[in-house]
């Protein structure tokens, strides 16, 4: 979605074929987690601007364009170059200090988050909210307070158990380095109807794997979103990201 200044894109993961040469890097039913095959996801690098190596995704296209007619590539296209980050200390000493009501998108972002999870997210469903923070972007009614019960439940997965505890749409919380350990053995198979991972996709260190891990906790045919902006902690966001721009309109 583009809002403005800062434009946020959506990935829906729907089940449905994916590419055949896909398939040793993803389950075939879940063919949205290409989120990262088409990676930095239709985000052309400025590679004349930038030192990052040019990867087999740049099309020239808009995010909108690619993820309209997706062509998987044959292999994950990201490099250890791409995904390298100017501070690769432990997340956990960068996220040492709780962000607690710090906005990390403007207004109309976080509306065109809240209508967007208000349209996917199935009501009465229990949703994972992955690299969670003091807010889930939810809207008023719409699971914003857990006490709204408007879902079964919301379990938060982020970086410090303070912001979490503070996050009113939480039923429960894991405060976890998913760069760290990007396993998530506190959840069963199949156990949500839905992930979303709001404006954080960027700061993705090694992507598979967590992929692997939605795909393993998510219900078949569970919608996965995944939601970016052109905002970020630039020294903790992957260089793909860092270096991308999309073509202006």
């Amino acid at each position: 979605r583009d809002i403005g200044h800062t434009a946020t894109e959506t990935l829906l993961a729907t089940p449905g074929p994916t590419h055949p040469n896909t398939t040793s890097l993803l389950p075939s039913r879940w063919r949205g987690a290409a989120a990262v095959a088409a990676a930095a996801v239709g985000v052309a690098l400025a590679s004349s601007s930038s030192s990052v190596e040019p990867g087999p995704w740049e099309t020239g296209l808009s995010a909108a364009e690619v993820l309209s007619s997706p062509a998987w590539p044959a292999a994950f296209p990201l490099t250890a170059t791409h995904l390298a980050r100017l501070d690769e200390t432990p997340d956990t000493r960068f996220y040492a200090r709780p962000r607690i009501n710090v906005q990390h998108v403007d207004e109309s972002a976080i509306a065109a988050l809240q209508e967007l999870y208000a349209q996917e997210l199935p009501r009465g469903g229990a949703v994972l909210d992955l690299m969670s923070s003091w807010t889930s972007h939810l809207a008023e009614g719409r699971g914003r307070d857990r006490a709204d019960g408007h879902f079964a439940r919301v379990s938060g997965l982020g970086a410090h158990a303070e912001e979490l505890r503070a996050n009113p749409a939480l039923h429960d919380y894991h405060a976890h380095d998913i760069n760290a350990d990007p396993r998530l053995p506190m959840y069963a198979d199949e156990s949500f109807d839905a992930v979303v991972c709001s404006v954080s996709v960027d700061y993705l260190a090694d992507p598979l794997p967590v992929f692997r891990e939605i795909h393993r906790v998510l219900k078949p045919g569970g919608p996965a979103l995944f939601t970016w902006s052109n905002r970020m902690f630039p020294t903790k966001a992957i260089a793909a990201w860092r270096g991308g721009s999309e073509p202006a309109p």
